[in-house]
Formats: structure tokens, C-alpha cells, sequence
């Protein structure tokens, strides 16, 4: 039985808008996918940028410049139909996003940004984390992400997957793999 909906972030429940970024957030943004910690990302980013600047809050900056939410009744509806299942994003991205998750999308139960939990998809310690941490059996867990690479290991390591393509309709898909 599920008892979990995980959701990849970008791709699946937010998509990048059509903006121009100047060269220095182009920069930035290609930094924020698979992200060990923070630190890693500050690293590479004061590297890369050779500047003294703000590099957490020209980040945060980005992030809600870039991003929007695809469907922003999604969670609701699946919160209304399947109560009892808890919500969580589990994501590779640098923290500074978790503000942005929690200003934009509502009812989560939990939140996983690899440069917090130190675990980066698709390695199947990320899964591992996410299972022990909720004290749930891989199989309890139905994860959605738009990078088959991480719904192939996620479902290697047992979770119940859904690979989201650019027209999938998502809530479609969730209702069809919960009956």
C-alpha cells in the first residue's frame, strides 16, 4: 500500500519559465541540480563567478525568477481524493529552494533537497535516506521524476515509479498506479 507520494521538484511539479538570465545567473542556475551540500555549490559557484558577490541571495534571486508552479491544484486534489497518503519533494537542488517549495507549494508532509540530506539521485543512498528517515519499506513509496535515470534506480531499489514525460497528465497517472 502507498503510503507516500515523492515528487521530484523541477520538471514535475515546477517548470522553468521563458525568462533571459544574465550570463552570471546562467552561470549559477547550471549549478543547481545534483548538489552534495551547499557548500559544494558555493564552492563551484565562487569558482566559476572569480566575484565578490551575494551568491546565496542572488541564488534565492534566481530561483523565484525562474521557476513556476506547473499545476498549482495538483496537491490538493490528490490530498482530497487520497488523504491518508502523505506529500513529499525530494530533489536534487541547493537549500536555498526550500523557501521557495514551501511559498508555492502547499499540504507537504516533508521536504529532501540533496545538499541538505548530503545524498544525490539517482544514487540509491537518496532512496535509502528518504525510506529510513520516514521509517517506511521501499514499497510504500510512489516517486515521480522527470530524469529516467533516477526512476530507474528508485524503482531498482523498490519504490513504485512514474516517469513524468512532457504531456503526462500527472494526476491521471497517480489515480491509475494507486487503484
Amino acid at each position: 500500500m502507498i503510503k507516500v507520494i515523492a515528487f521530484d521538484l523541477v520538471g514535475v511539479l515546477v517548470k522553468e519559465k521563458n525568462i533571459q538570465l544574465t550570463e552570471q545567473e546562467t552561470k549559477l542556475e547550471r549549478l543547481f541540480g545534483p548538489n552534495i551540500s551547499d557548500e559544494d555549490y558555493l564552492n563551484k559557484a565562487s569558482l566559476l563567478l572569480n566575484e565578490e558577490i551575494d551568491i546565496p541571495n542572488l541564488t534565492k534571486d534566481i530561483i523565484n525568477k525562474l521557476y513556476e508552479v506547473k499545476d498549482i491544484s495538483l496537491i490538493s486534489k490528490i490530498v482530497n481524493k487520497f488523504p491518508e497518503i502523505k506529500i513529499i519533494i525530494a530533489t536534487n537542488h541547493v537549500s536555498y529552494i526550500e523557501d521557495y517549495i514551501k511559498n508555492n507549494i502547499t499540504h507537504l508532509d516533508r521536504i529532501y533537497i540533496s545538499a541538505k540530506i548530503n545524498e544525490i539521485k539517482p544514487n540509491k543512498k537518496f532512496y535509502k535516506y528518504i525510506c529510513d528517515d520516514l521509517k517506511l519499506l521501499p514499497s510504500e513509496i510512489l516517486f515521480l521524476d522527470d530524469n529516467i535515470d533516477n526512476i530507474n534506480v528508485a524503482k531498482e531499489y523498490g519504490l513504485n515509479t512514474i516517469h513524468i514525460e512532457k504531456n503526462t497528465d500527472i494526476f491521471s497517472e497517480i489515480i491509475h498506479k494507486l487503484k
